[in-house]
């Protein structure tokens, strides 16, 4: 090789360096984290594990799920929002802190548009269970019972969850006066619901499922238009007599905002791809999660914050005194 021609092959050497050091490394490369608003076995975590699990066996990198409670879930809900849109952090949300809080606070910073939606995981049909101490066995009995003692009937939720709003719908659909008790996570009130601490509870059915079939909580009805294939026995409200109830809480996994496109079209396929693994499919139906067949997230989550708007418009209620 002539010299010259060693030369121009030298400097082809270092700009194919000099371009391969300015590509992005191939994500993901370290580990991935999904924050979650709530103690561990509540549906969005139970969800959020089986979602992660998935990740990391076909992305080759740990994922890990991080349980920040608290301000009924706005906690965990800022912290991913301030998080770096790299796709290294990503969030496991429910209901109440995506859509709810943030119309019935001021001090909820935050709204939709401060994530990138992926996917809507699974629709959660909620069960009103009791503890043993309810002397109700139906919701037709349990309406009486709190009629004829006003106030003495308390039930648990997070301000704001679809747990407190139900609760409170109730109330008023049937002229009633239920206590609320406020509470961080949906896992902790199932068991104080078992233990007669709290008497009523509008649970997700995969957090309440272990008391149920262990015969620790009572069952009164469940939202939704059909009996979830994992409680069978259990009437819906409609069925029960309360037609008006047609609110369900669901799970979304969202990204904050500003994460790369091509990042975000990776994890929507991630997920579709573990939703519909039969083993992840048959586990989550287990727990009474639904599946979605939600395309445009985005689209649903407007849908939800207009319906959840209007009723606690219509209820009242607000988290700001």
């Amino acid at each position: 090789m002539s010299r010259l021609a060693l030369i121009f092959a030298l400097i082809g050497l270092a700009a194919a360096v000099r371009h391969a050091d300015a590509q992005p490394p191939r994500y993901p490369n370290r580990p991935i984290e999904i924050i979650v608003s709530y103690a561990a076995g509540g549906s969005t975590d139970v969800i959020s594990r089986a979602i992660g699990q998935k990740f990391q066996e076909r992305l080759g990198q740990s994922v890990v799920v991080l349980n920040r409670p608290g301000a009924s879930g706005s906690i965990g809900a800022l912290s991913a929002i301030r998080a770096a849109p790299d796709g290294y952090t990503l969030y496991g949300g429910f209901t109440t802190e995506i859509v709810v809080l943030p119309l019935l606070s001021k001090n909820a910073k935050y709204s939709i548009d401060d994530f990138e939606p992926i996917a809507v995981t699974g629709i959660v049909p909620l069960v009103l269970i009791g503890s043993k101490n309810v002397q109700a066995n139906t919701l037709r009995e349990l309406i009486a019972e709190a009629r004829r003692a006003p106030g003495k009937l308390t039930y648990a939720g997070s301000l704001g969850s679809p747990s407190h709003i139900l609760g409170a719908w109730l109330n008023q659909l049937r002229h009633i006066t239920m206590t609320h008790i406020p509470y961080r996570g949906g896992a902790q009130a199932v068991g104080d619901v078992a233990g007669g601490h709290v008497d009523l509870l509008f649970a997700g059915i995969s957090a309440a499922k272990g008391a149920i079939d262990s015969g620790l909580v009572k069952t009164f009805a469940q939202t939704g238009d059909r009996r979830s294939s994992s409680l069978p026995d259990v009437p819906t409200f409609k069925e029960a007599g309360v037609r008006q109830f047609d609110l369900d809480s669901w799970c979304v996994l969202m990204a904050p905002q500003g994460t790369p496109a091509e990042i975000v079209a990776l994890l929507k396929q991630e997920t579709a791809n573990a939703l519909a693994d039969p083993q992840i499919k048959a586990n989550l139906a287990a727990q009474g999660v639904e599946p979605s067949a939600t395309q445009d997230v985005r689209a649903f989550l407007t849908h939800e914050r207009d319906k959840f708007g209007r009723a606690v418009r219509e209820l009242g209620i607000t988290l700001d005194q």
